[in-house]
């Protein structure tokens, strides 16, 4: 009798395998199904323990619990949580939890908000996802801004900057992650036309610490390495000018540093200390080649006002010698309106006299 009892639960009873974030939801799922019952027409049923038992981080493993047991109710109540509940802040978490579960929905729906919204993500944020999705999103950002007709080049740069920051740390986190190829792809010209400061130089760290082994001479990837140093190099020293670039201490760390010094300085080592160096001395030149210019243009417009000056006092000259004639001939003229005067005074002391004498007679 025994025996026939365990059969018979051995008979009535399922095994179920779960990995531990669904173990650890399977309780909500029951309490959902056996406590609240909801109608799937009932939309105040939904509502029941939603928003104090879903979580971000357990809404994805609801989901796919509510597929598997193909419970309508819980999906569309974990459905209208996560609407919800997708955020700038909870997107990537929602990106990375719906990739692990295959749920292409909601891996679209997730990642077309990081994307549209990439610039206001946290970085921190972008840089936990898996170096597949990492790829996707920054992909699709970049065809994103190049199909964009109504971005403007500040706006374009400002992505740029924004892009190497985030692929500079991306490395930085996971640097195991780092290949040669994965380096040049992310940040190419191309893709990424400029470097802020600080990236470059955690992009020049980076390149140090790649094995130059992996890295064939004369080929795409040396020569996308040299592209890649040598817009490094060129960003720290827009940012930070070339007076601190200390040639002798370089020259040094080249010759005797830690690579020189156990015999393994390699091409790798030349390139950048050749990009720092040409990038400083191209600097120099510039602003050399400025000044010059610039005291080449003081000289001509120095002459220019000289010639200016010359022609002003000569015109000067002219003026004053008009006034003087013009002087003379005033003097000239009140002279003669004197006379006349004179003259008709005198007329006029006549025509009194000859009256006078015609009154008399």
């Amino acid at each position: 009798m025994e025996g026939s009892n365990r059969y018979n639960q051995s008979q009535s009873s399922t095994r179920i395998e779960l990995d531990e974030q669904d173990a650890d939801s399977f309780p909500l799922f029951l309490d959902f199904m056996y406590d609240t019952c909801p109608d799937a027409d009932d939309d105040e049923s939904l509502t029941l323990n939603v928003n104090e038992d879903f979580s971000t981080s357990n809404a994805v493993s609801l989901r796919h619990l509510a597929r598997v047991f193909d419970c309508e109710g819980l999906m569309l109540a974990v459905n209208k949580f996560i609407q919800k509940d997708l955020s700038l802040k909870t997107g990537p978490v929602y990106l990375v939890q719906a990739n692990l579960y295959r749920d292409d929905r909601l891996i679209e729906s997730a990642k077309r908000l990081c994307i549209e919204n990439f610039s206001r993500l946290e970085t921190k944020s972008i840089t936990r996802l898996p170096l597949e999705l990492f790829r996707s999103v920054m992909s699709a950002v970049i065809e994103r801004s190049k199909s964009a007709h109504d971005i403007s080049v500040e706006e374009e740069d400002a992505l740029s900057y924004h892009l190497s920051e985030v692929v500079c740390q991306y490395f930085e986190k996971h640097p195991d992650r780092m290949t040669v190829k994965l380096l040049l792809e992310l940040t190419n010209e191309n893709v990424m036309p400029k470097i802020a400061s600080e990236p470059a130089i955690g992009f020049t760290a980076l390149a140090r610490e790649l094995n130059p082994r992996e890295i064939k001479p004369d080929s795409d990837e040396w020569a996308g390495l040299v592209a890649l140093c040598q817009r490094c190099a060129q960003a720290v020293v827009g940012e930070y000018g070339w007076k601190d670039f200390n040639i002798t201490s370089a020259l040094e760390e080249y010759l005797y540093g830690p690579c020189a010094s156990d015999g393994s300085s390699t091409k790798l080592d030349s390139l950048l200390f050749a990009t720092s160096f040409a990038a400083a001395l191209k600097r120099a030149q510039n602003d050399y080649q400025s000044v010059d210019i610039g005291c080449s243009k003081s000289k001509k417009q120095m002459e220019k006002l000289q010639r200016e000056n010359d022609d002003l006092q000569w015109q000067n000259q002219g003026m004053k010698e008009e006034v003087d004639r013009y002087k003379k001939v005033l003097a000239g003229t009140k002279d003669e309106l004197l006379s006349l005067r004179h003259q008709v005074k005198d007329l006029k002391q006549r025509h009194r006299a000859g009256l006078n004498e015609l009154n008399c007679t």
